[in-house]
């Protein structure tokens, strides 16, 4: 096993951290030691291929989807972060059934608080179609693709950062170098790589 070492802010964010995080020893890690806590506050949706076939715009994906407070705290998002349904997440979606989990997160560091807002891509298919589908991911220009294999089947993973408040940009830069998950082997490329067994 090799632990990713973070190359940049994006990387210390994703995959999604749980809800308490501790810095210890030159990394991140969900037991409680005596590092610096990040706390995790999310907030998000998941979007199936069926809802964009269904509803093209994001606006209305949320509208039938959601209810209530939750609803007005997504319409609040979509105007402050010009959230939409790109055309490249709905090729993503309806080319590879994948699912697209949209997060709008609550992130406290070192008493710095801000937002982080992300998209998560998952696709899970058999070997014959991997490389096809991970070209696909490659293609959405993700900050990190996760590859998690068990034959003939895999799971594919990939994030993209959209936003991170330019104050928790700036504290999370302290932090870049810090190690995060484990990984059965690294491919450093525009994308990092990620593969897990």
């Amino acid at each position: 096993m090799v632990k990713l070492k973070t190359r940049n802010v994006e990387e210390l964010l994703v995959p999604p951290l749980p809800e308490y995080s501790y810095i210890c020893n030159g990394e991140i890690r969900q037991t409680e030691c005596k590092g610096s806590l990040i706390f995790r506050d999310p907030d998000y949706i998941l979007i199936t291929p069926q809802d964009v076939l269904q509803s093209f715009s994001f606006q209305s994906i949320i509208n039938k989807k959601l209810r209530g407070r939750k609803l007005e705290r997504w319409k609040n998002y979509i105007v402050k972060y010009n959230l939409e349904i790109e055309n490249k997440d709905m090729r993503v979606l309806l080319e590879n059934s994948a699912l697209l989990t949209v997060y709008v997160d609550g992130i406290s560091v070192c008493e710095i608080n801000g937002e982080v807002v992300m998209k998560e891509y998952r696709v899970v298919g058999s070997t014959k179609n991997f490389d096809e589908e991970l070209k696909s991911l490659k293609n959405l220009n993700p900050s990190l693709i996760l590859i998690n294999q068990r034959d003939p089947w895999y799971m594919l993973t990939a994030y993209r950062v959209l936003y991170i408040t330019p104050e928790l940009r700036k504290e999370l830069s302290q932090l870049v170098g810090l190690s995060r998950i484990e990984c059965d082997k690294i491919e450093y490329n525009e994308t990092t790589i990620c593969y897990i067994r």
